[in-house]
């Protein structure tokens, strides 16, 4: 286990990981409508692969669904970024992946990474498609049916330990929203960035529209942050295919594609006004990296009030025994 410069306790730690290749780690808050889908897709893979668990100090039964199915888990905020540092920081695997709580995997992504990684690749991206209940779910799956094979809206989710930490694992001082752009940018520096066949399929639930337009409103400062941190480069991430074809949308199908079109534009008024909201608080106007969902200092992970296994805390540097140790 690597030093991880915080202090962290455990809810769960398996005795047992060995040499494992691949780490998943999967952020949590509050997921367990999806949490479960998504970690047996990880335990169903044809390579086996150690999954972490790194949740947000949930209020639901993310925890119990968590320690049902993976290696560790443990308790950490303030948001994602940190969530996913903490998890590589936990396991001494080569590969590295980033899955999110509503993801379900399909049983060769593992393999086809490693394959992808081992002929020289440095970060791999994996195709997603979204499926979902209710009309806006419909509208969001025909949106990312225009994305595949897109190297601009696409993230890599596997990575070379060795590349993940020279260029400095997540950028936590971003909020969430570009977090996953920013770190393949900067993958792209310095390894080759390539993609694999197999699939991720994206649980929207069922959305409403003015739902999904708060969601991305609540990203905005991330897009803030991003935007500032990449300046033109970061208007590649823009490139939608259907804005440079845009009789594609309606081609396809008129009513998915003006439920599109209102989305979008829906997206943008509400990205535009949290923008606008937030110039204006006396507070927001140079804070794009806030504490979003942990506790108030925002800079320990700790246990939930119901321990499973003794958790035990890693203080800091001092955390260098394997998971095998403890």
């Amino acid at each position: 286990m690597r030093s991880i410069g915080r202090s962290v306790e455990l809810l769960k730690s398996a005795r047992c990981l060995g040499e494992a290749e691949v780490t998943v780690v999967v952020p949590t808050r509050n997921s367990g409508r999806t949490l479960n889908a998504c970690l047996r897709s990880l335990r169903d893979q044809s390579v086996a692969c150690v999954v972490v668990v790194v949740d947000n100090h949930s209020t639901d039964d993310t925890a119990a669904i968590a320690c049902q199915y993976a290696d560790i888990v443990a308790v950490a905020g303030p948001e994602r970024s940190a969530q996913r540092n903490v998890g590589a920081a936990l396991t001494m695997s080569p590969v590295l992946s980033f899955i999110d709580c509503d993801m379900v995997v399909d049983s060769i992504v593992v393999e086809q990474a490693i394959s992808a990684l081992q002929s020289g690749a440095g970060g791999i991206v994996v195709p997603e498609h979204s499926f979902g209940e209710g009309f806006w779910a419909d509208v969001r799956t025909f949106e990312r049916s225009f994305y595949h094979g897109s190297d601009t809206v696409e993230a890599a989710r596997f990575f070379r330990r060795d590349v993940f930490e020279r260029v400095g694992g997540f950028d936590e001082a971003m909020a969430p929203g570009g977090e996953d752009w920013d770190l393949t940018i900067r993958v792209r520096r310095v390894a080759a960035v390539t993609r694999i066949s197999a699939e991720i399929a994206h649980d929207e639930g069922r959305p409403t529209f003015w739902n999904a337009c708060a969601r991305k409103g609540y990203y905005a400062a991330g897009l803030r942050s991003f935007a500032r941190k990449h300046g033109t480069a970061s208007l590649s991430v823009l490139d939608r295919p259907y804005l440079r074809r845009p009789w594609m949308i309606f081609a396809r199908g008129p009513r998915l594609g003006l439920g599109l079109v209102a989305l979008k534009a829906g997206e943008a008024t509400a990205v535009v006004a949290a923008m606008i909201l937030r110039s204006g608080s006396p507070t927001g106007r140079d804070r794009d990296s806030v504490d979003w969902h942990g506790p108030s200092d925002g800079s320990s992970a700790s246990i939930c009030s119901s321990r499973r296994d003794g958790g035990k805390e890693l203080g800091g540097a001092a955390s260098t025994d394997s998971p095998s140790d403890e």
